[in-house]
């Protein structure tokens, strides 16, 4: 068995796939769930950062159906199991998206919430004093620019011109979407004076991450679009400082091209100091792994393509990072069960991405769920990774399991 699995990576580096056979471990046992919070519906998403400067991730998370946002304190290692100190900082309807981020550069974290379905505006949510969990201690303001241009679905902070602190990047979806940046102005709490510059028109945006893809120097941004024209994985790349980065920014595509991608992730998992694209996809049902040709960032060649068993529901995003602690990275992958009760959760040996038949593990056991982004991060602080994530479930008041995280059993 050792030696069929050296050469069927060896036929993977050569670029000769073969798509073993992917079933569910028999002997999975679900992880333990602990509950963050539960108390609204449709918890859409996931956003990490160190709020209040104790050394631990805080997270935010938009509601989208309860049409709020909020704000949990990590309460320490003696505490993460049972739910965070949490504070609403906002009423947001249809929100779809909240992240952090220093807009006014007084080192302070503000919260940054998109909304889509007919609210169409980004909502800025700012911190009035240190007491981040009191009354009345958060005011909500609109990014003036932001308003009905287009259904807002994710954000993420970039300096990209090098001045007036750090700016936005955002996409939406449907047939206003885009994906391009917020200019912060020379006073950043003003509102009205961020200006918007498309990057590329979109048709429905899921991932947003920044690497330098053509090793320039400067950040590039990598988006996963899955409707429209040009769906797929790709990348844009940043132009240089200047009057270039206002307007559209030329377009790479990775993988995918033509298919329902959904969430994706970059991660070095062969070890070679080169990251492979992960992607997932609805079209056909499948996680692949994209490896890099070349420094460019232009050569791109799928390596493996793994199928998702029946038993598990519709792939939404994948992550990885070394589950088991055996020095090899590992792959964790989340599904929407669509009602059926279904594996929702799982993840994948990365010592048996090669074999003939590669058993997945299953986290979460049958559940009906929609579960959105899973992040890895060692929130018991035990020496292993564990996973953060949003299980909204489906419809107005659905609720679902809300902000939840599943203890890794390694250590």
């Amino acid at each position: 068995m050792m030696i069929l699995n050296r050469v069927l990576r060896r036929l993977a580096i050569l670029g000769i796939i073969l798509y073993p056979v992917y079933m569910t471990s028999a002997q999975a046992q679900p992880w333990p769930r602990h509950t963050i919070d539960s108390s609204s519906t449709g918890a859409d998403g996931v956003k990490m950062a160190d709020v209040n400067a104790d050394g631990l991730p805080d997270i935010v998370t938009g509601w989208e159906e309860g049409g709020r946002t909020r704000l949990y304190l990590n309460p320490g290692v003696s505490r993460v199991k049972v739910p965070w100190p949490a504070v609403t900082v906002g009423v947001t309807p249809n929100v779809e998206d909240a992240v952090l981020a220093d807009l006014d550069g007084d080192g302070k974290l503000e919260i940054i919430s998109c909304t889509e379905k007919g609210t169409e505006k980004i909502y800025v949510h700012w911190s009035q004093s240190d007491n981040l969990l009191g009354p009345n201690q958060w005011k909500q303001q609109v990014l003036s620019a932001s308003i009905d241009r287009m259904m807002w679905m994710y954000a993420q902070p970039l300096q990209i011109d090098g001045k007036n602190g750090v700016d936005l990047v955002v996409g939406g979806k449907d047939t206003k979407a885009e994906v391009g940046w917020f200019e912060a102005p020379t006073s950043p709490r003003d509102l009205s004076q961020w200006k918007w510059h498309t990057m590329t028109p979109a048709g429905w945006i899921m991932s947003i991450i920044f690497r330098d893809m053509d090793s320039d120097g400067d950040s590039d941004v990598v988006i996963t679009d899955r409707q429209g024209a040009l769906r797929g994985a790709r990348w844009l790349e940043n132009p240089g400082l200047g009057e270039a980065q206002k307007a559209s920014w030329k377009s790479h595509m990775i993988a995918g091209a033509g298919l329902e991608v959904m969430f994706m992730t970059m991660a070095d998992m062969d070890g070679d100091g080169v990251e492979e694209a992960l992607i997932t996809e609805k079209t056909h049902q499948t996680i692949r792994i994209i490896q890099r040709l070349d420094k460019q960032g232009i050569g791109w060649k799928e390596r493996v393509k793994i199928p998702i068993p029946d038993d598990y529901g519709r792939p939404k995003s994948v992550e990885a990072g070394d589950i088991n602690g055996d020095g090899i990275i590992d792959i964790v992958y989340s599904t929407e069960t669509a009602g059926l009760q279904k594996n929702g959760l799982g993840w994948i040996n990365g010592k048996d991405l090669y074999k003939p038949t590669v058993p997945i593990h299953s986290i979460s056991g049958v559940h009906n769920a929609k579960y959105d982004k899973a992040e890895l991060l060692d929130l018991d602080q035990d020496g292993d990774l564990d996973v953060l994530i949003c299980e909204e479930n489906y419809g107005v008041n659905s609720k679902g399991l809300g902000v939840i995280w599943y203890e890794n059993p390694a250590k």
